[in-house]
């Protein structure tokens, strides 16, 4: 049973919420959007390359605290799961049958964190933050005993704006 995130209706099947939507919200948004001037999309857009421009420049640290007076927004979050091909899964068995360092492995998990990063800074701009403190990262690996292997690197913080006095 899954829950329209917009109504909060239930009681639609898994495949009929799509994004989180209903049927009927979905259409509602399409309508909405079919009646967009090229003017408001061009708005939209430009708020959306702002936001964006702005992520890039948010600072990202593990320190709790700041020696200023700030304002928490939020927690931001990030969760990447990317998958080990059977081709990375081979070269890492490889590897840890003779030791040392797995470089197609570690380049997997770079990507991921990179990724998980710019999703943080992304959802932070967006609450108008200064910085990310706080920030915990996690990895894990999914296996299903099979040839499926998943390597997950999730990230986490506080996004803050510093207080203007």
């Amino acid at each position: 049973m899954a829950t329209c995130s917009k109504c909060g209706k239930s009681g639609f099947g898994l495949l009929e919420v799509k994004g989180g939507r209903c049927p009927a919200c979905r259409k509602e948004e399409e309508r909405i959007e079919a009646f967009k001037t090229d003017e408001q999309r061009h708005e939209e857009k430009r708020a959306k390359d702002q936001v964006l421009s702005r992520s890039k420049a948010l600072m990202i640290s593990t320190e709790t605290t700041i020696n200023e007076p700030v304002e928490r927004l939020g927690i931001v979050a990030s969760e990447v799961v990317l998958g080990m091909n059977v081709f990375k899964d081979v070269l890492a068995n490889v590897r840890d049958i003779f030791g040392g360092r797995s470089g197609v492995v570690q380049k997997t998990l770079h990507d991921a964190r990179k990724m998980a990063f710019e999703e943080i800074q992304l959802q932070a701009a967006e609450l108008g933050a200064d910085a990310v403190i706080a920030v915990d990262i996690d990895y894990n690996s999914i296996s299903t005993g099979s040839s499926v292997n998943m390597m997950i690197v999730s990230v986490s913080g506080t996004a803050i704006r510093r207080k203007r006095m």
